[in-house]
């Protein structure tokens, strides 16, 4: 071996060794700088948890993490700490034994009490009762002045289900309106000279006379009392008696935290409406009487109040067209 290849070889040999000695160094210097260093177990997010999950849906998107000690474990910390982690027997196992520890009991029957990070360490004040979140009182969204009721309508009456909080609705109200009191003044003569006024003369004509429709009408002293006969007791009646009325809330879903259901069918939910309190009693009168629908108005569009004057059978049937068509044949009777 030559000269040369004994001083690389030898060369060489003390960079080998050189090395090493730098290496054990290091490592020396690494392990000293770690028993300085106390990590601890902790809980993260995965992904991120929306406001309102339910903490049996949030476990899966938890997970356990190391953190350094000085960045949980502090006075007054609400990070969660599962524990020290265990390097050598001198690792203080106390570390975490005033944060709060158990994951399981603040998620069960819980909620997130607001938007989850995916990342963020996970604090005992994440997690609160249902209760707890929905404190707000939906009486925040009642205008001064206003009142809110609710009311029912069946499937049918509430434009397929689609109303939502904050639309305008009219409210429609139909009912059999019962005919006996009119007609019983139509039948005593005193009483409906009484209400109604003396006519040109008191003298009536028997008349029997065939009604289309109807067949012959009573023979009776009083022709005004024969037709009344042939009307009818109930007459079915609707009307539009209140409109532009604001909608608070369509069951859980409200003004003030709404669900985002947009367009699917609500059917067979409490409807809250925000009313003055006459139309309140409106309301409610309609409710316990009558039939009640609900009409939905244009989103974002002014609207124009028209005069309600209400749909009889006439409407769709013409029926008082042939009751005036009885009444020119009276009076044709009457005058012959």
């Amino acid at each position: 071996m030559g000269k040369r290849s004994i001083v690389l070889f030898v060369a060489l040999g003390l960079a080998a060794v050189s090395a090493f000695a730098v290496w054990q160094y290091l490592a020396g210097v690494a392990d000293d700088a770690r028993k300085d260093i106390q990590e601890v177990e902790v809980y993260r997010a995965t992904e991120f948890i929306d406001v309102g999950t339910d903490g049996e849906l949030a476990r899966p998107l938890i997970e356990s993490k190391t953190a350094l000690l000085e960045a949980v474990v502090f006075e007054g910390s609400r990070i969660l700490c599962a524990g020290a982690v265990v390097r050598d027997s001198s690792t203080d196992q106390t570390v975490c034994d005033n944060n709060p520890s158990d994951l399981e009991t603040l998620l069960d029957s819980k909620v997130a009490a607001g938007p989850i990070s995916a990342g963020q360490l996970i604090t005992s004040d994440m997690f609160v009762s249902a209760a707890e979140l929905n404190t707000v009182s939906l009486s925040e969204a009642i205008p001064e002045n206003k009142v809110a009721i609710s009311i029912r309508p069946d499937d049918d009456g509430v434009s397929g289900g689609y109303i939502r909080p904050g639309d305008r609705v009219n409210i429609l109200a139909s009912a059999d309106v019962q005919m006996d009191q009119f007609l019983n003044v139509i039948k005593d003569p005193e009483l409906r000279t009484l209400i109604l006024g003396p006519g040109d003369d008191g003298a009536t004509t028997p008349t029997t006379t065939v009604v289309p429709g109807f067949g012959p009408a009573p023979d009776e002293d009083d022709p005004l009392t024969a037709l009344a006969e042939t009307f009818p007791t109930t007459i079915k009646f609707t009307q539009t008696v209140l409109q532009d009325i604001e909608v608070l809330a369509v069951g859980p879903d409200n003004q003030l935290q709404g669900l985002g259901t947009g367009l699917t069918p609500q059917t067979g939910s409490i409807i809250v409406l925000n009313v003055t309190p006459e139309q309140a009693e409106k309301i409610e009168f309609a409710r316990n009487n009558t039939t009640v629908a609900m009409s939905l108005l244009p989103k974002d569009s002014p609207y124009t109040p028209f005069e309600a004057r209400g749909v009889v059978v006439d409407d769709l049937f013409n029926l008082l067209d042939r009751i005036q068509e009885q009444l020119e044949q009276f009076g044709e009777a009457l005058g012959g």
